[in-house]
């Protein structure tokens, strides 16, 4: 991605990066769109996946699953997905529709619709029923029978509705666009271990695999091997385990701290990522800040090897300081996102001399 476009997004009302670099470190205060414009990205990849819009409202604790057997929990279901537009406003012009893109016109809308049905003719006179989209300003053309509400998702000129009542059931068209390029999402605290598993399974025995434990050598260099196992009865989850020189006790990397484990669902995203995007939520959670320089130089050399393009959200000085030492090349660039007004904007810091000059004289700019 060279830049993006974002409108009508949570409470990003209108947004222009006009300069992405191949790492980009996104900082700001608290509620100013950080993780946001993560979310976003991630939307925008998926080309509005309704599968993943699910699993960011998962991850939100704004569950949909439990409910898409339930007719009487429509409401509740319509206020997860309004969670996406600005104010959770329910909204259903054309004018609150919200884009994300590279540019104004490369992007993927999504925007609130009534749910309507008509009865047509096929070419054999046959009647039957079709389910169709209708915003606020078609009303008052003619009459409609309006059977619920729900999101259009526009992407590529294919159109899919999601219905309230029924958030699995698709109209008009079966969703099997691929997404734009691989990514991963490694959110705020994010030590799932059975996705993590499934990453070191992509990466096994290959040569990626000694990256692992390269990382891992950041906090505790006595690590040499490294594996997933199930070996706990009555429990269907796969455990990251290691072993030691001098040792061949088995030892749960979860006993060994949240760094080491959150090193472990960073560095396994990004080897998962060959040629696409890794999306990084705080980047300094669970990490002292002396290692966050050498998990920095992790992420700029893979990051070059692999072709990947990172964007990372901070709120930590010492993240910011530890990302200029190793931005040596000037492969990164740092955006603030601040307030003004009502209005969230970037201000962008390109210049390598610029930041250090920054970070050595204690310029806030998180």
């Amino acid at each position: 991605m060279k830049s993006l476009y974002i409108k009508n997004f949570k409470n990003i009302k209108e947004l222009t990066i006009e300069k992405l670099a191949p790492v980009n470190l996104i900082v700001g205060q608290n509620n100013v769109g950080k993780s946001t414009l993560l979310e976003a990205i991630s939307i925008y990849l998926t080309h509005g996946n309704p599968d993943w819009l699910s699993n960011l409202l998962e991850n939100r604790g704004e569950s949909i699953r439990m409910y898409h057997r339930d007719d009487s929990q429509e409401n509740v279901i319509e206020e997860h997905y309004l969670s996406f537009f600005p104010g959770r406003e329910k909204n259903y012009s054309k004018e609150y529709k919200i884009t994300i893109g590279e540019n104004k016109e490369n992007t993927i809308q999504i925007h609130q619709i009534h749910m309507v049905e008509e009865t047509i003719k096929d070419d054999d006179g046959v009647e039957r029923k079709r389910t169709k989209s209708l915003d606020i300003e078609d009303f008052g053309k003619e009459n409609y029978n309006i059977v619920g509400s729900g999101i259009e998702i526009i992407t590529n000129n294919v159109k899919f509705i999601l219905s309230y009542r029924r958030p699995y059931i698709s109209y008009n068209i079966s969703y099997n666009i691929s997404n734009i390029c691989p990514f991963q999402y490694v959110h705020t605290i994010d030590f799932k271990s059975n996705l993590n598993a499934a990453l070191f399974d992509k990466i096994s025995l290959s040569p990626e695999e000694n990256e692992i434990i390269e990382a891992l050598h950041i906090i505790e260099p006595g690590i040499n091997k490294i594996n997933f196992l199930n070996i706990e009865e009555h429990r269907d989850e796969r455990i990251p385990y290691v072993t030691l020189n001098n040792s061949d006790k088995r030892i749960r990397l979860t006993s060994m701290g949240d760094g080491i484990n959150r090193i472990l669902t960073i560095i396994l995203s990004l080897l998962n990522c060959k040629n696409g995007i890794l999306l990084l939520d705080e980047f300094e959670t669970g990490l002292h800040y002396s290692v966050q320089t050498k998990l920095w130089k992790v992420i700029f050399t893979l990051a070059e090897k692999l072709n990947i393009q990172v964007f990372v959200t901070s709120h930590s000085q010492d993240c910011i300081n530890s990302f200029v030492k190793e931005n040596n090349e000037g492969k990164g660039i740092v955006i603030r996102l601040e307030k003004r007004h009502d209005e969230i904007v970037p201000v962008i810091y390109d210049d390598n001399e610029k930041l250090n000059f920054i970070v050595n004289n204690f310029i806030e700019i998180r």
